[in-house]
């Protein structure tokens, strides 16, 4: 079997590829030839920066076909390859032998020359979605074995500046047998990009990456798994780069920890108001963490709407949900509105205007619960919070609920002083973000409900635990 190495050598580039790379790729073919009996170099020069890297692989690409190699392995000039890497390819092959193309780790050479694995990186990839599933800077790198049929009408976009070989890697892995393995085949050295008309830093890349990734995933039904104290949640994920859909694929609930305290304010069998659900993470925590009766979500945003049905329904906690605030915002009073996000990536920061003709109904919490029952009320109105107040002040006199708010700034004295005094709260906790503020709020008589369980008749928890 016969093997073929390509390097674009780009501006810049000549010096260490003859002292570092080429150097590299002799140590390992003679170290073991893995499953090749046959070892073809083909450094594709462009020096003078007038063809681009993907020009030069595409080139090398379509002569090695020619020539009848069987796989390829791309190796940029200012890398090395490791030192067994044919060999650990080899062992692969031997378990996996109907792989088109195989990946290792991601590992880089520190300033002082050492190796080291880019952490936060899966160890094994072995299918599109898992490959949608991490960013790209975390999934796989150029250097890599490709089976050269497998390569077959598929090229290196050679308009593209950077980026190319994401949009290659995007086509391998939605139509070939793909894989990432934990063995490392080469270390990429930072820091060393090629100069010239054509060059592009490593920001660029990602920047480029980010968007091509996202653009996929809207394309591919995408599921994250999530794990909280050992229980699994599904979260919808059709942005990657949103912040809430991004901690989602990381594995974790969005403000896990602050979600954490709840515990020791929120008692079991609790009737759960959610303003401003989003996209479900905190609907979806509450009835897996807190064993509420009921959880009402009110969510106004179409576009967080269709995610927060999914995932409703993807955790099957469809009984304990209430939807009868799903379609709706809450305020001060009734008005029309309409929905404006001023951060693509950020869903979660979509605020309501005040829009006589706008699609968006915007009711008050008193008119929408009615007579229901409220033990905690959590308030992300991304600046409308003292307006959500003002439109609930029945509710939260009948019920004395525990609040989760979100204050932006400019609204902190208003309901850190002027409101709680006003309504018999205290803040009981707090958690401070960049241009917000997260306040938990209690009435002033209010007893945690560890403690009343403990002086509750036996077989039962109180209804009222703030009375």
């Amino acid at each position: 079997m016969k093997c073929g190495l390509i390097t674009p050598i780009g501006p810049g580039h000549a010096r260490l590829f003859e002292e570092s790379c080429r150097p590299s790729v002799e140590a390992a073919w003679g170290y073991h030839h893995g499953p090749f009996d046959e070892l073809v170099v083909y450094p594709m020069d462009d020096t003078e920066g007038r063809h681009g890297r993907s020009n030069r692989r595409n080139a090398a690409i379509e002569q090695a076909a020619r020539e009848g190699v069987d796989w390829v392995f791309l190796l940029d000039a200012d890398d090395i390859l490791a030192p067994n890497a044919f060999e650990a390819f080899g062992r692969i092959l031997a378990d996996e032998p109907a792989l088109d193309a195989v990946w290792g780790l991601i590992c880089e050479l520190d300033p002082a020359g050492e190796p080291q694995l880019r952490e936060g990186q899966p160890e094994r990839i072995d299918s599109y979605a898992d490959f949608l599933a991490h960013a790209p800077a975390m999934a796989v790198q150029i250097g890599g074995f490709y089976r050269t049929r497998a390569l077959a009408g598929l090229r290196f976009d050679e308009s593209l500046d950077t980026a190319e070989d994401y949009t290659l890697y995007l086509q391998l892995w939605r139509g070939a047998r793909c894989a990432k393995r934990p063995e490392i085949f080469f270390l990429n050295r930072r820091g060393q990009h090629s100069t010239g008309p054509r060059s592009a830093t490593g920001q660029d890349w990602r920047l480029a990456t980010d968007r091509l990734w996202a653009g996929a995933v809207r394309e591919t039904p995408l599921w994250a798994e999530v794990d909280h104290a050992g229980v699994r949640a599904r979260m919808r994920v059709t942005n990657p780069l949103d912040l809430i859909q991004r901690t989602h694929l990381a594995g974790q609930f969005f403000e896990a920890e602050p979600l954490s305290r709840l515990h020791g304010l929120v008692a079991p069998g609790a009737r759960i108001v959610d303003v401003g659900a989003n996209v479900g993470n905190h609907v979806v925590w509450y009835a897996q963490h807190l064993s509420p009766a009921a959880i009402l979500p009110v969510e106004p945003n179409p576009a967080a709407i269709r995610l927060l049905e999914e995932n409703i329904a993807a955790n099957g906690i469809e009984g304990v949900v209430d939807r009868c605030g799903i379609g709706l915002g809450v305020g001060r009073a009734e008005g029309r509105f309409r929905a404006e996000t001023p951060d693509a990536d950020n869903l979660g920061a979509t605020a309501l205007t005040p829009d006589g003709a706008g699609d968006l109904r915007v009711v008050t919490l008193d008119a929408l619960l009615g007579d229901t029952r409220v033990d905690f009320l959590k308030i992300d109105a991304e600046g409308m919070e003292l307006d959500v107040l003002a439109g609930a002040a029945r509710t939260i006199a009948r019920n004395r609920p525990v609040i989760w708010i979100e204050i932006q700034r400019a609204n902190i004295l208003g309901f850190a002083q002027r409101w709680c005094r006003a309504n018999g709260y205290r803040l009981a906790d707090s958690v401070p973000y960049v241009h917000t503020m997260d306040y938990f709020a209690v009435p002033e008589a209010f007893v945690r409900p560890e403690t009343a369980a403990a002086h509750a008749p036996a077989g039962r928890m109180p209804e009222d635990v703030s009375a």
